[in-house]
């Protein structure tokens, strides 16, 4: 309920005072993708291994300014971790976002997220922790995300969602599954689509709370890439992530 009113007081403070609305910064946001390479994916669609890890670590620490950067390793599985910290600086939340790095397009859109909230300046109160994960090696399913969950776990942090971005599986296109109280969905489900529909029509549906087979033990938004329209997935992307940030 304490995350509903927050969703709230965010809508109505952004509309009672006279700074950057939610619509203006969603316009900032389109007109930053329109036309834009997509190098992040070319390079990234070329890499493999430790190339890749290295790709990833440069553009991040040089190019997107993490304010942190750490990798885990344990019994086969890896992920490097990107951290850029919030306004809040007493006891902040973190979202992630996350992607696995056999999906270069996905592990790609993240790095675009990153750089259009740079270029734009956009400002988030909550630490944003960027994920790029090693896949399942055998039939368990358990792939970096368990590594991830069991370090955040351990350091007691407090996790608001998880963005899980895919460029692969039978999801339907411009949708995002929602893996969230339905209390909260709800309102996310009625809201959401409103402020994105300058960037095109998207849809947000109930998925499966709580999500038992996820590595990640809290709320997951899970959304299918199109890669045929990367620029304005990443668009999109970028608008969902700041609206909830």
């Amino acid at each position: 309920m304490k995350r509903l009113l927050l969703l709230s007081l965010v809508v109505l403070s952004a509309v009672a005072c006279k700074t950057i609305t939610p619509e203006t910064r969603i316009a900032q946001i389109d007109q930053f993708f329109n036309g834009k390479e997509a190098v992040y994916n070319a390079k990234l669609q070329q890499f493999t291994g430790e190339k890749q890890l290295d790709y990833l670590t440069l553009q991040l620490m040089q190019e997107l300014g993490a304010k942190d950067l750490w990798t885990l390793e344990d019994d086969g599985q890896q992920v490097l971790v990107a951290e850029f910290p919030g306004k809040e600086k007493k006891n902040p939340q973190i979202s992630l976002i996350s992607a696995s790095l056999d999906d270069p397009t996905a592990c790609a859109t993240i790095l675009e997220v990153l750089e259009a909230y740079k270029k734009i300046k956009i400002q988030h109160k909550n630490t944003i922790r960027a994920l790029f994960y090693s896949p399942a090696a055998d039939s368990t399913g358990r792939n970096g995300l368990s590594l991830a969950n069991r370090d955040i776990r351990e350091s007691a942090e407090m996790v608001q969602f998880d963005i899980e971005l895919s460029s692969r599986g039978e999801q339907p296109k411009h949708t995002f599954v929602l893996d969230e109280s339905p209390v909260f969905a709800k309102t996310l489900i009625e809201v959401i689509p409103g402020y994105m529909a300058p960037l095109g029509s998207f849809k947000l549906v109930q998925g499966t709370y709580p999500n038992a087979t996820w590595p990640m033990k809290c709320p997951i938004y899970r959304y299918q890439l199109a890669p045929d329209d990367f620029q304005k997935e990443a668009a999109a992307m970028t608008a969902f992530t700041f609206l909830l940030n």
